[in-house]
Order: C-alpha cells, then sequence, then structure tokens
C-alpha cells in the first residue's frame, strides 16, 4: 500500500523523512564475501550488499543481503549452519570465551574485499585478549563483533551502537532443496511423521545449529511449530516458517522458486520483515525514554526544571503519536497471503501486546506532566493568594483613609509611623486569615 512505502523506501527529497537508507558501494562493483569459520569448516558466501536503514525514532537497522553460490554448501547441515553461526557476532552468556570451547559462536567472522584494512572487518571473538583480563560479554565491555562496529563507524564515527531486540542478528532466508520440498507434500496422519513437526524443520525456523535441537519436549515443540509455520502452499512443497529470529521459505529448486519465491523473500517479504523489527525495536526504544524520563528527579521548587522536563515528555509523546501513525500499521498490504503473514510476523513480536503496554506507559506518563503542570500552577497561585492576603490590610486602610497621611501622625516621624502602621496591621491581618483557613481544613 502507498502509505507504507515512506517507512518501507528512502524518498529523495521529502521533507521530515521516517527512514534514510545507506548502502556500501564496493558489493556493486566488485566481489565482496561474508566468511564464517568453524572449527572444522569455513562457509563462504558472496555479499549482494550491504545496508543500513536509520529511522527517525532513533533506531537503526544493517541488513546484509548474502548469496550462497557454492554448491558444496547447499545442504542442509550447512544451510542451519551458515544461518546460526553467521548471525552470532556477540558473546553468549556461556563458556564462550576459549576458542578450544566454542559451541555457539564461530572461531572467526570476516568480509573481504571492502575499501581499507581487511583486519577492520574481521572478528576472531578472543574475549580475554580483547579485554585485556576482563572477559566481554559480563559487563558493560559487553559489545558487538569489530566488523558490525567498523561498518558503522565507516558512515558515520558519531553513532553509538546499542544492541535493541537481541544479541544476535536475525534471519531471512530462502531454501531450494526438492528432497526436502517433496517431503514437505506429505500428509501423514501421524504427527511425529509430518515434515512440519521434524527436527530440521524446526532448527530452520528457530535457527538452530546443525547438530542440536532447543526444544526436547515434544508437546510443546508442536506447539511452537504451529504458531511458526506457514503451510498455505504445502502441497506445492513451499512451506514458510516464521519466529522471533526469522523468517524463512523452503521450497524445490524449479524456475519457479528460484526465479520467483527467492526474489519475493529478498524484496517484498525481506521489507516488510525489517518493518516489524523497526517496530519491535522502536517500541523498545520508547519504552526506555519512557522509564528514563519518568525516573528524573524534580528539585522543589525549581519550575524551570519542571519545565524542561514536560517539554521531553511532549516531544516524547510527539514522536510516539507519529510512530503510531507512520510505522506501526495494522496492516501493510491487500494481498491474502502478504496479511497473514504480516499477522503473523505482529503475532510473533507479540506487536499487539507491546504496543498496548507502551500506550499505557505513554498515557501514564502524559498524565504525569499534566499533574505537574497543575503543581505548578496552583503553587503560582497559592504565592499569589498569599502575596494577596499580606497587602490586604495595607489595601483597606488606603480605602478607608486614602492615600494621604493622618493629620495627628504627621511630622518627622509621620511616614515611619505610618509604615509600622501599615505593616502591624497587615502582619494581624495574615494571621487571621490564616487562622481561619487552618480552622476550616
Amino acid at each position: 500500500m502507498e502509505f507504507v512505502h515512506p517507512v518501507l523506501y528512502d524518498v529523495k527529497g521529502k521533507e521530515d523523512p521516517i527512514l534514510f537508507h545507506y548502502e556500501r558501494n564496493e558489493p556493486q562493483v566488485k566481489r565482496v564475501e561474508y566468511h564464517i569459520e568453524l572449527e572444522d569448516r569455513t562457509y563462504t558466501l558472496q555479499v549482494d550488499s550491504m545496508n543500513i536503514n536509520l529511522y527517525a525514532t532513533g533506531v537503526g537497522i544493517l541488513s546484509f543481503f548474502l548469496k550462497n553460490d557454492r554448491p558444496d554448501q547447499w545442504d542442509p547441515n550447512a544451510i542451519l549452519d551458515i544461518n546460526q553461526f553467521g548471525r552470532r557476532v556477540m558473546p553468549p552468556h556461556s563458556n564462550e570465551f576459549s576458542q578450544e570451547s566454542r559451541g555457539m559462536i564461530a572461531r572467526t567472522i570476516s568480509i573481504t574485499g571492502l575499501s581499507g584494512d581487511e583486519q577492520r572487518y574481521r572478528d576472531t571473538f578472543d574475549y580475554g585478549v580483547n579485554a585485556q583480563g576482563n572477559q566481554r560479554g559480563l559487563h558493560s565491555v559487553w559489545s558487538p563483533a569489530t566488523f558490525i562496529e567498523n561498518l558503522i563507524i565507516d558512515l558515520s564515527p558519531a553513532l553509538k551502537v546499542v544492541p535493541v531486540i537481541d544479541d544476535r542478528m536475525l534471519v531471512n532466508c530462502w531454501y531450494g532443496n526438492t528432497k526436502l520440498a517433496n517431503k514437505v507434500k506429505g500428509d501423514s496422519e501421524r504427527t511425529d511423521d509430518k515434515f512440519e513437526y521434524g527436527d530440521f524443520w524446526y532448527q530452520y525456523v528457530f535457527v538452530d545449529k546443525s547438530t542440536e535441537v532447543t526444544c526436547q519436549n515434544t508437546g510443546m515443540k508442536k506447539k511452537l511449530l504451529d504458531a511458526a509455520t506457514y503451510c498455505r502452499w504445502q502441497n506445492y512443497g513451499s512451506l514458510y516458517g516464521i519466529s522471533r529470529y526469522s523468517m524463512v521459505l523452503l521450497t524445490n529448486e524449479d524456475s519457479f522458486a528460484r526465479d520467483v519465491l527467492s526474489m519475493h523473500m529478498r524484496t517484498i517479504y525481506s521489507r516488510m520483515f525489517e518493518l516489524v523489527i523497526a517496530q519491535r525495536a522502536s517500541m523498545l526504544r520508547f519504552s526506555g525514554e519512557v522509564t528514563e524520563v519518568s525516573c528524573l528527579k524534580l528539585a522543589p521548587g525549581l519550575n524551570a526544571t519542571n519545565k524542561v522536563i514536560a517539554q521531553r515528555i511532549g516531544s516524547l509523546y510527539k514522536e510516539y503519536i507519529r510512530f503510531v501513525n507512520q510505522i506501526y500499521f495494522r496492516s501493510v498490504t491487500a494481498q491474502d497471503q502478504g496479511i497473514e503473514m504480516y499477522n503473523m510476523l505482529l503475532g510473533q513480536f507479540d506487536s499487539d501486546e507491546q504496543i498496548k503496554d507502551l500506550d499505557q506507559e505513554i498515557g501514564e506518563l502524559y498524565q504525569y506532566v499534566t499533574l505537574l503542570v497543575d503543581q505548578n500552577r496552583s503553587e503560582n497561585g497559592e504565592y499569589l493568594n498569599k502575596l494577596a492576603a499580606i497587602f490586604l490590610p495595607a489595601t483597606v486602610l488606603a480605602g478607608i483613609f486614602g492615600m494621604n497621611p493622618v493629620k495627628d501622625l504627621e511630622g518627622d516621624w509621620g511616614f515611619w509611623v505610618h509604615t509600622a502602621l501599615i505593616v502591624g496591621l497587615s502582619l494581624l491581618g495574615y494571621k487571621f486569615i490564616k487562622n481561619i483557613g487552618g480552622r476550616n481544613q
């Protein structure tokens, strides 16, 4: 739909755009490769493009479009390992600090063919050495791979890399395998025999490595796969998988699958996937900002400080309204398959519940700033009332006797006598009014 285009595509010349799109030039003019080195094997994929999309909500997405053009890397286990180890760009909280004991991250990930020093785009994940005695991954030293940071620095050194959704990249993958696609067509009555409940499909959808399945309960595994499998075209041998980590497709290897379905995964479905990622990241960003603003301490009586906080909350509320209107969509297409897959993505990312919670947080914060403004008004009104009470007796005296001095009190000390009389009566009047107010309370 046309109203979705501004958040999917960088429209040149548009005033106050939502999206800023940047691409690396090298993959367009020469071969750039993404290398994943494991203990017993190295996988090499061609980099078709590398993009950075920056959104007006303060989040950004770095994307790698990779082509597996080597037949010796087309077997199912290779696909699983490429997806699992290729996306690990931060250390998991486990015993992964020694290269000899690794089971979840690669020994090395590197990108070759880019301009400049290739060491800038290579990381051996040697955390003990890089952290100088403090193992990275446990405290403030937790940071992404060197090549991730340097790719972003190449765009702008001022950009700060902070993971929002996860410590791993998300996977968008098309895999053509006729043998597996023929198994997809089967419609066995036994759940244990169905391909869509098997180990490979679970590993492919939930991005496990080839040697393990991270769900060891049959009932839970079936429940997760039911929610993550889109099987509209199952009898044609095509099966889509959508999870919190991935959007994948398994098909056969005929020309339609290679030329049409794979293209859809690289284009319109990848943009839809990125849109949901941007929505999720933006919601987490807003939630963090709400927490930060609500924790600010107010100095009693400093209205300037309160005003600044109110302005910050107002700006946050304005950006949130823009996010809801221009980035978070209930529907992005009129096509049935697109609607169904988009709803599955929203469900997997729990977007509807997250937006409800965020609405409540923003609403409470807005009520807070309204209360803050009303409190300042009440305090200012109270000061004015006190000031009026102090000068009320003087006003009454001036009204009764006029502004002329009393004749009997004229002389050298007349001014001071008049002043003392007015001040004394004012204090008595203020005390009288205050006592009445205290009794009324």
